[in-house]
């Protein structure tokens, strides 16, 4: 029994220890949603794998059977939740692979690591992301509470201590970041902030303290605005390129132009990611050496300055 306690499974190891697919899988559900999203119920389970509350209340009796001290029922909250201090995961989930999931749903061929197709990622970080850090923030996020962080900043060039209150993850097309915020740091720039996982350097959870309404993502205004967005081919880009610039990103071959909407927060990663030129035209045509580093020209600059938020990515 001590063995059953203590061994940390992969997904594979633990359906030969279970004999049964349907067990293993509510298993690792009920693990991954105690380790990153801080607790469950019946419901989450009946949901989502379409059983009775029956086999939803076995499911999680069969777990404490792996995992007595992972899990309590907390009765004011009427859920079953983390036991933080005691705290062991069943299975080994991987950083990147926890963060697919939470953002696009419990998927057992991410645990399992199963490969269909030759598959490998570009660019991938040679720092691996510490999941025990990521399920701090994920269940900050879930249950509105904070942590306590040391936190790299790339401004200042140091690590700054902060409090800060998660609100919701996203994924930059390199990294992965989450959104949160920021209270007390000694610069004084409390506000709604975007912050890399890979630069978080230490995290305590404060579950005592609670988000307020100004703190939470509904207040957030950045997050949940959407801003038109409109390019056109740089300038710099001409012949062949052109052309195959304006079949990859499906742009209009009359105007070389393409019109999308991307969250207000996000489009400083866009820009990044896409090579846009937000200078003005004067700012262009007396700069041409530096062009060549751009595929797209912002067309709607004017448009955009009138975003309070849009100050800091078109200085």
């Amino acid at each position: 029994m001590n063995e059953i306690m203590n061994n940390q499974y992969s997904y594979l190891e633990l359906l030969e220890k279970t004999q049964s697919t349907s067990k293993a899988d509510r298993l690792a559900f009920i693990d991954f949603l105690l380790m990153f999203k801080g607790g469950l119920n019946r419901s989450d389970l009946t949901d989502f794998f379409g059983i009775k509350e029956a086999s939803a209340s076995a499911a999680i009796s069969d777990y404490k059977k792996y995992r007595k001290d992972n899990v309590s029922y907390e009765h004011r909250e009427g859920r079953n939740v983390i036991k933080l201090n005691t705290f062991n995961p069943l299975l080994t989930f991987s950083a990147e692979s926890a963060l697919s999931m939470l953002a696009n749903g419990f998927n057992k061929g991410k645990v399992d690591s199963q490969r269909f197709i030759p598959y490998e990622r570009v660019a991938l970080l040679p720092k691996k992301l510490d999941v025990e850090m990521i399920s701090k923030v994920t269940r900050a996020i879930s249950n509105r509470t904070a942590i306590d962080c040391e936190y790299f900043s790339r401004s200042i060039g140091t690590q700054i201590k902060r409090k800060l209150f998660p609100t919701a993850i996203f994924y930059d097309g390199i990294s992965w970041m989450f959104r949160a915020y920021s209270l007390g740091s000694k610069f004084n720039d409390d506000g709604f902030k975007s912050f890399n996982f890979s630069r978080l350097k230490a995290a305590t959870e404060v579950p005592n303290i609670s988000a307020s309404p100004t703190q939470r993502i509904e207040s957030d205004k950045e997050w949940h605005m959407s801003i038109p967005v409109v390019l056109k081919v740089h300038p710099s880009i001409e012949g062949s390129q052109k052309e195959t610039l304006i079949y990859e990103f499906d742009m209009d071959r009359d105007t070389e132009q393409l019109t999308i909407s991307v969250k207000a927060v996000l489009f400083y990663y866009l820009v990044e990611q896409w090579k846009i030129d937000t200078r003005k035209v004067k700012e262009i045509d007396d700069d041409r050496r530096g062009n060549d580093n751009y595929n797209f020209l912002l067309i709607n600059r004017s448009t955009m300055e009138n975003y309070k938020c849009m100050e800091n990515v078109l200085k």
